[in-house]
């Protein structure tokens, strides 16, 4: 019972990536027709660079996998607004335990104009999470 119990553990731990859906951080743009949302996003292992989502544009898709050694975190500086007057620095996605890996996981965040909106998965509405920064 205890080989079973082991074998379990470890085929759990260290399967293959291609057992396992990506996670995915889905950046929206609901600030409004013509506004721009900028951001920049980035891992441990992945710089994404600096981009620009407009109002009318599909949903920007990060896929990744957990990683096995470390704990996966992903920043987000969001901008917007004239000169870029708002903003915020968003943790939109932090692993869990690093013993078992997540798979399929889905983080939404909307940018709206009174705030940063977020939702856990494609089916609930997102909430109303984080207000923005400015510049003074």
């Amino acid at each position: 019972m205890k080989h079973l119990i082991v074998f379990i553990l470890v085929t759990t731990y260290f399967r293959p990536h291609e057992a396992c859906v990506k996670n995915r951080v889905i950046l929206n743009n609901e600030l409004g027709h013509g506004r721009l949302l900028e951001f920049h996003c980035y891992s441990a292992h992945d710089d994404l660079g600096v981009k620009n989502l407009t109002s009318i544009a599909s949903p920007y898709v990060i896929e990744f996998h957990d990683d096995v050694l470390f704990l996966t975190v992903w920043d987000c500086l969001l901008r917007q607004g004239a000169n870029l007057k708002y903003f915020y620095k968003v943790e939109v996605y932090k692993a869990g335990h690093r013993i078992i890996l997540k798979c399929g996981q889905i983080r939404v965040w909307t940018a709206k104009l009174d705030g940063i909106y977020f939702a856990r998965d494609l089916h609930t509405p997102p909430v109303l999470a984080l207000h923005w920064n400015s510049y003074i």
